[in-house]
């Protein structure tokens, strides 16, 4: 048996106040609650661990296993270029209720206005599920001044500004530091994101927590990062062709019979399962299953009837 196998993800969940129940419904995962927001699958975050499920590495956080293995499971460019530490956090999100109007600030913003440990997040979303009139905020519908933009968040007006974007099933949307941003109600989704827990929430239509407490506001953070250029026009990304960064790659996959994933000892890559079931080196795998592929320099065999994600 190889020892480095594909390693089967255990995620951590997130309770929020918008959360809900439907990644029991569609992935059957094991959610805590009826609020259940997020699933991080693929983490190594500090807020946030998912486990190994299997081979010898099985129950070990991957942040135990990359500090105990960088260089076998990140490969040697990977590891090099992130200093030893897992670089993404892979996630499935349940919104039933709108999310806050919020922006995430780049590599150099978060350095900035956080300290030495803060770190930028540019992300992207697949939509996995999404109801008929569902639809997200993605940027402006119009450039803004700075004192416009302050004004519309300190007046309770950022709505009539914000650019709404429908969405259905398979659309995908590529988020760059900076953009603000919003799921909407009725959405469910996967996000690739550097692995950053940094969001600036602008607005939050004056909600409660699930402590009973206003959520906390980061305006003037928030102005200081947001990108006030018009978005309209750019919001939807190829997922066939690739979502493509300096932070991942993403590219949609389908299976049908036999295929192969080569991964070099360069870098690691992730397969997260949208649709159907199958093998992957024999191992069995369903839909909603996130997989870690170490860079073993191995070729990974998939068999079945899927729909996947390849990160690389």
């Amino acid at each position: 048996m190889k020892k480095w196998q594909p390693m089967f993800m255990d995620p951590e969940f997130k309770e929020t106040v918008w959360g809900g129940t439907r990644l029991l419904g569609i992935f059957a995962k094991k959610i805590p609650s009826a609020h259940t927001g997020e699933s991080w699958e693929v983490s190594a975050h500090e807020n946030g661990q998912s486990k190994i499920k299997n081979g010898f590495l099985e129950g070990k956080t991957l942040l135990e296993a990359v500090s105990e293995y960088p260089t076998e499971i990140l490969g040697y460019t990977g590891a090099r270029e992130t200093g030893g530490k897992f670089p993404l956090l892979i996630k499935l999100i349940d919104a039933s209720d709108d999310l806050s109007i919020q922006v995430h600030p780049n590599n150099e913003q978060a350095l900035l206005l956080e300290g030495p440990t803060g770190r930028g997040k540019t992300e992207m979303w697949y939509i996995v599920d999404a109801e008929p009139d569902a639809q997200l905020i993605y940027g402006l519908k119009k450039d803004m001044t700075p004192s416009a933009f302050q004004e519309a968040i300190e007046t309770g007006a950022l709505e009539d500004y914000v650019n709404y974007v429908p969405v259905k099933k398979g659309d995908t949307f590529f988020i760059p530091a900076g953009t603000l941003h919003a799921i909407g109600a009725g959405i469910v989704l996967a996000e690739i994101q550097q692995s950053s827990d940094t969001t600036y929430r602008v607005y939050d239509y004056g909600r409660v927590g699930l402590d009973g407490n206003p959520r906390q506001l980061h305006v003037e953070k928030a102005l200081q990062v947001t990108n006030l250029t018009s978005s309209k026009g750019n919001e939807y990304s190829n997922i066939d062709e690739g979502v493509v960064c300096d932070y991942f790659q993403v590219y949609r996959r389908n299976l049908r019979g036999i295929q192969e994933i080569a991964v070099s000892l360069d870098h690691f890559q992730i397969v997260l399962i949208l649709e159907g079931s199958g093998k992957i080196d024999g191992m069995p795998f369903k839909k909603g299953d996130a997989i870690l592929l170490p860079a073993a320099g191995e070729t990974v065999g998939l068999e079945g009837r899927a729909v996947y994600l390849q990160i690389l």
